[in-house]
């Protein structure tokens, strides 16, 4: 069968790309720049540098800081309006996914007048037009949402996470603005990049470049995780995990996350936890579920991850070994368990079925996945990692 492979936008990569950018934005006329962020992109200076970067270049530069994790609806509204008072002709989201997925979404709010719940997929998008261009730009390595159309949205009268899809229109990633994350950020962002290459790289929508893409990614951020952590101003490391963040982010687009990001996004949202933590916890299960569907991509995967797999081994021994390896790894990196975060284990077998049903994605999944399924990997996921 034939397929079809693609990017949805530009990406401007290379240290102080923000330079460039804001050239770009000024040759397109571009005289208001909203700057959507969250206080700690902030407190560090990176609104601040892309703000003047900005003026250096002609064009005025607002700096919107009040985005919290998981952007809830009522946020993204508050933004469209501060955007319109502001007389915004460019959108710039800047920081982790949070603050890139409010952005797109509030300029689609703006665009077309009505809240953005009416344009959330799940809740029958009609469609939308898009008028005021949006930059994105990571400061860390982690969503991929600069290369997404997803833009994630809590919508609190329903209490789920709804998608809006709205590509940017230029990702700009600068190594220079990820080098003032902490190391917990820098683990959990990269887990999230981890689970997308592999999840993207077993599903059940292969294309031949994003494959190449997704299995890369993962090779890239099991190679320079370690070296950015023992040098956290490294920013050759910086750039290769930012590099990483962002292919896995254009495979994933193209051949689709599932089972993992089915957990991670409702054990975060019920348990308040760190989103790529979740994602990482999330990996090995992974691992271990689509094992005997996709045998060839685990060997490859392991090789990625420098896991050892005797000859032999069936594919569900192969899949197993290879999660414990990912454990080991994980445990040096100091990532908690679900235990250690506080969380009950009958409470999180007791979010199964919505994990499924506010996340259409698992259909993507090798195999598919049943109530039943979900809960065995949710209590998978609590008794093998302690």
């Amino acid at each position: 069968m034939a397929v079809i492979y693609q990017q949805l936008c530009p990406v401007l990569f290379g240290n102080d790309a923000i330079a460039d950018m804001a050239k770009r934005a000024a040759a397109e006329g571009r005289k208001k720049a909203f700057i959507v962020c969250d206080k700690g992109v902030r407190a560090i200076g990176a609104a601040d540098r892309v703000a003047d970067a900005l003026k250096a270049e002609g064009v005025d530069a607002f700096i919107y800081d009040d985005i919290v994790p998981d952007a809830p609806d009522n946020v993204v509204m508050q933004i469209t309006e501060a955007m319109k008072a502001y007389g915004t002709d460019l959108i710039l989201g800047l920081g982790g996914g949070s603050s890139l997925d409010a952005a797109k979404a509030a300029g689609v709010a703006m665009d077309n007048g009505q809240p953005i719940n009416v344009f959330m997929e799940e809740n029958g998008n009609p469609g939308f037009v898009i008028k005021t261009p949006c930059y994105v730009i990571p400061t860390n390595a982690g969503t991929g949402s600069e290369v997404t159309p997803m833009c994630v949205v809590h919508e609190m009268a329903s209490d789920s996470k709804k998608v809006v899809l709205r590509p940017a229109q230029l990702a700009v990633l600068d190594p220079t603005l990820t080098v003032t994350c902490p190391r917990s950020v820098t683990i959990n962002s990269a887990m999230d990049a981890l689970a997308h290459s592999i999840e993207a790289y077993t599903s059940v929508n292969p294309n031949p470049k994003d494959m190449i893409l997704a299995n890369n990614a993962t090779r890239l951020i099991r190679e320079n995780l370690p070296k950015a952590l023992e040098n956290l101003q490294d920013l050759e490391a910086r750039g290769n995990l930012l590099f990483a963040a962002d292919i896995a982010g254009i495979a994933f687009a193209e051949m689709s996350i599932h089972i993992g990001h089915c957990y991670a996004h409702e054990v975060g949202l019920r348990f308040e936890l760190n989103h790529g933590h979740v994602c990482g916890l999330s990996v090995p299960e992974t691992i271990r579920y689509v094992a005997e569907a996709k045998p060839k991509e685990i060997r490859d995967i392991a090789k990625a991850l420098q896991v050892e797999l005797p000859e032999g081994l069936s594919p569900r021994e192969a899949g197993d070994q290879l999660a414990e390896g990912v454990r080991k790894w994980l445990r040096e990196l100091g990532l908690k368990s679900l235990k250690e975060l506080g969380v009950d284990r009958e409470a999180l077998i007791g979010v199964a079925k919505d994990a499924i049903d506010h996340n259409w994605f698992h259909v993507m999944c090798p195999g598919d996945v049943s109530y039943e399924q979900m809960a065995q990997y949710l209590a998978d996921s609590y008794d093998n990692y302690q």
